[in-house]
């Protein structure tokens, strides 16, 4: 039989079209469809910003799809196993440079979401029915019906994170949604890019957050299968989408989240919150959080009256190189024993020296507990935040 070979990322797109998630949007659309939706924006008469498509590039690839006729039935391989099929109903050409225009708002090669994009994707899409084996989602929806029936909510919010790291205005948001719901779902985004903190070690650090400091009961930690399609301008407006179908009716998002805002359409401002109240759905705006070093405190930019230049901003990349560096993060940025998991499986080699070290300038009950390297760097930093000598 001819296979067709794609990637994680396009079995997990076309699990969440299959499961329901970009409703009305269910399966692959067609050369009239794609074309419609590229430049109206609608689908079914509801927003769908581009169209929904299969092209996988490869030589391979683009000689499977040129000889492939209607009804042929194509296996899906995805890293050399068979995940599924497709029955091809047709077969057409796309523009590249059209697509990843309409995914990303530019064709500039130095955007890496562009240039990533242009590797995976070629020049012929393939529509038709199509089966395929993954239930990461099918157990995301079961989770949280159940949860829900559970616990009898009328009110569930959800925040979709990344956790790079996971610092405290990230705490902040989530003990904020909590306030306003009877049941929270945290999603954390898994990237199927190299990143410098993978999701598993995000995971981790997430589950242990919610396990010892919120209501175990009111909150789910799930993954949000973060694709390409994402990636680009229209990611806010496909989180709502995404949300809306898994039967949720608050998605809390930050000031500072990546296409908040308002644009021109038409000579009209239209905030990008107004297109998104389309879909049905409440949009929580969070203020920004800094930290003031009068307030001492963690507080909103529209509480605080103390100007910007008391204030430390919590920047993803500047924490994450003190990281690399070795270096604990001050806990006005992160908690302690989160930063404590990150450091002790960033650097494992470390582990011998750092008991030594741990021995020498801790106290002792006088019980000997087997070391963890995370001991080391929570005690490190109770030692810094000894004030007495200071």
């Amino acid at each position: 039989m001819s296979s067709l070979y794609i990637d994680k990322e396009a079995l997990s797109t076309l699990a969440m079209a299959r499961d329901g998630l970009l409703y009305p949007v269910t399966s692959l659309m067609n050369k009239k469809e794609a074309y419609e939706v590229d430049n109206t924006g609608l689908y079914k008469k509801s927003i769908f910003p581009f169209s929904f498509v299969l092209a996988p590039s490869g030589k391979r690839n683009k000689k499977v799809l040129e000889s492939s006729k209607k009804n042929d039935r194509l296996e899906l391989v995805c890293e050399n196993k068979i995940c599924g099929f497709i029955i091809v109903d047709e077969v057409f050409t796309i523009s590249k440079d059209s697509r990843i225009q309409n995914i990303y708002g530019t064709i500039n090669p130095e955007h890496p979401g562009v240039k990533d994009t242009y590797k995976r994707l070629g020049n012929l899409a393939i529509c038709g029915k199509f089966e395929i084996n993954f239930d990461q989602i099918k157990d995301n929806i079961k989770q949280i019906k159940e949860t829900s029936k559970n616990l009898n909510s009328k009110n569930i919010s959800t925040i979709i994170l990344s956790g790079k790291p996971f610092h405290r205005v990230h705490e902040r948001l989530v003990r904020n949604a909590l306030v306003k719901s009877d049941l929270l779902v945290i999603f954390l985004r898994k990237s199927y890019k190299k990143e410098d903190l993978n999701y598993s070690v995000r995971f981790k650090i997430l589950k242990y957050f919610c396990d010892n400091f919120l209501p175990k009961d009111r909150v789910l930690l799930l993954p949000f299968e973060n694709t390409y399609i994402f990636g680009g301008v229209n990611e806010l407006l496909l989180n709502a989408i995404v949300v809306k179908n898994y039967g949720i009716q608050r998605l809390i998002v930050s000031q500072k989240q990546p296409g908040l805002g308002a644009y021109w359409d038409k000579k009209r401002l239209v905030s990008i919150v107004d297109t998104i109240k389309q879909i049905d759905l409440n949009i929580d705006v969070m203020s920004e959080f800094v930290y003031c070093d009068n307030c001492k405190t963690l507080v909103s930019t529209n509480s605080c009256p103390h100007g910007s230049h008391h204030h430390v901003k919590y920047h993803n990349n500047s924490i994450m190189e003190l990281f690399k560096l070795g270096i604990i993060p001050p806990a006005i940025l992160m908690r302690k024993e989160i930063s404590a998991i990150v450091l002790s499986i960033m650097y494992p080699e470390r582990e011998d020296k750092l008991k030594k070290i741990f021995q020498d300038l801790s106290t002792s009950t006088g019980v000997i507990d087997e070391f963890k390297s995370e001991d080391f760097y929570e005690g490190l930093m109770n030692l810094y935040q000894t004030s007495s000598l200071t």
